[in-house]
């Protein structure tokens, strides 16, 4: 890559950081709007097994397994955009670097949420806007 391509990857990198943060109600929205995916994903696979004739017990495990794939990686679909996010225009980036967020981080930084959700979902509301997840994971989300 010319060293012009590079300033432009570089620069663009480093607008993603001077983005304003997503508000509060933005996030709790995309979350909601994955936590639905989650369930349609969730029903739509154990629906085709069912119809495959799988058996129940194989069914359930694989269902739930595929769901929480999405939950746990979909922030590191392109542009660090879950499907929610996605629709809501806001972004989870690494808050060092400005990159979009890894599956590594996507798992980090949602992996906990279904246990401590409540209390996760309240640190949104602090100056940073950073979840426990997003701590742990060192990434924020920004609008696009």
């Amino acid at each position: 890559m010319e060293t012009t391509e590079l300033s432009k990857i570089k620069s663009a990198v480093e607008k993603r950081l001077l983005n304003r943060l997503a508000s509060p109600g933005r996030r709790y929205f995309g979350q909601f709007i994955d936590f639905i995916i989650t369930w349609i994903i969730f029903l739509a696979v154990l629906s085709a097994l069912n119809t495959l004739g799988s058996p129940r017990d194989q069914t359930d495990v694989i269902s739930t397994v595929v769901a929480l794939i999405y939950l746990f990686l979909s922030d590191a679909l392109p542009r660090g955009q879950s499907l929610g996010k996605l629709v809501l225009g806001i972004s989870v980036i690494d808050r060092r670097s400005g990159h979009y967020c890894t599956l590594w981080q996507s798992f980090i930084r949602n992996v906990l949420t279904p246990l401590i959700g409540i209390i996760d979902a309240l640190f949104i509301l602090s100056k940073s806007r950073q979840r426990l997840g997003d701590m742990a994971a060192h990434t924020i989300v920004v609008k696009v």
